[in-house]
């Protein structure tokens, strides 16, 4: 078993302390979006230097960063940290000290933004990825990280939320439907970034793209082409009906998929926002299971 936060023999649930099993403290809860608690900081710099621990020798002038590490943290400091290149150096006590403060005091998103950006860099070391998504599940995190080039972090609030949606991008990409699971994954992206309607508008996309691949004769909208499926007998009137109907939430809300006339921003928040990521989802990958089995939707 890998380890999670300096901890061996890591296993995916949580041990209930003494005192939570005897009802002396509170039971450890699912976190919420946008929260990124300083024990997860913790455990996620852990796994971070640990691996960069292992890429450490010494130098003319102390220990330096090596090998894999070397050129991720090179391609951190010239394309995330927008730094001059004469201003490199490879010493690991620099490293060490900055990202640590990085992954301690920055916000939630930036956080994230920059372990995303080490997880999808070519020479990032395979077992960070899994070590990190390990992480982000013991520590009951409202996200996860989608492993599949190029690492995602998606919002997931529950631990079946993140299945589904890891399991649905996995079933379209395996399907070559990477149109929609480009159109999820920006989604989720969006989520993080906190831009409600553009994630409410590449989760409709995804499920767009899915029912045009199904049939390409269906011209202009999503509504077009369910009714096309419908008439195939590929999908069943009720739900055809629910998703025309979210298309039309999704169409007729000023700022998610037309621009704003009368507001300043789209009525739309991260419920909306998540509730359409894991609807969309779901949908797609319903879709192409009923369709490639060649059952009656």
């Amino acid at each position: 078993m890998s380890s999670v936060g300096g901890q061996a023999n890591y296993q995916p649930e949580r041990e209930l302390s003494f005192s939570q099993a005897q009802g002396y403290e509170e039971l450890p809860g699912p976190l919420k979006l946008e929260e990124l608690p300083h024990t997860a900081r913790v455990h996620i710099w852990n796994v971070v230097y640990s691996s960069i621990r292992k890429r450490v020798q010494r130098g003319n002038f102390g220990l330096v960063v090596s090998g894999d590490w070397y050129r991720v943290l090179h391609a951190k400091h010239k394309l995330h940290d927008n730094l001059p290149l004469d201003e490199w150096d490879n010493s690991f006590d620099r490293h060490k000290r900055v990202l640590r403060h990085s992954i301690e005091s920055l916000p939630f998103n930036r956080v994230f933004d920059l372990i995303q950006f080490l997880l999808r860099q070519p020479e990032c070391p395979p077992n960070l990825v899994v070590e990190l998504k390990q992480t982000f599940e013991f520590c009951r995190l409202a996200y996860a990280i989608d492993v599949t080039p190029p690492p995602t972090i998606i919002p997931a609030v529950t631990d079946v939320e993140g299945k589904t949606i890891t399991e649905s991008l996995q079933t379209l990409r395996q399907a070559g439907l990477g149109s929609s699971a480009s159109h999820l994954r920006k989604a989720a992206e969006y989520i993080n970034t906190t831009d409600w309607a553009a994630s409410v508008r590449e989760s409709i996309n995804a499920v767009e793209s899915v029912a045009r691949r199904l049939d390409p004769q269906a011209s202009g909208s999503l509504t077009s082409a369910l009714a096309s499926l419908e008439k195939r007998q590929t999908l069943h009137p009720a739900l055809k009906e629910a998703f025309r109907k979210l298309y039309g939430y999704t169409s007729n809300e000023q700022g998610i998929r037309h621009a704003l006339l009368d507001r300043s921003e789209a009525n739309v928040g991260m419920d909306e926002a998540v509730f359409m990521l894991g609807a969309c989802a779901s949908f797609t990958s319903y879709l192409w299971r009923k369709h490639a089995s060649g059952a009656s939707l």
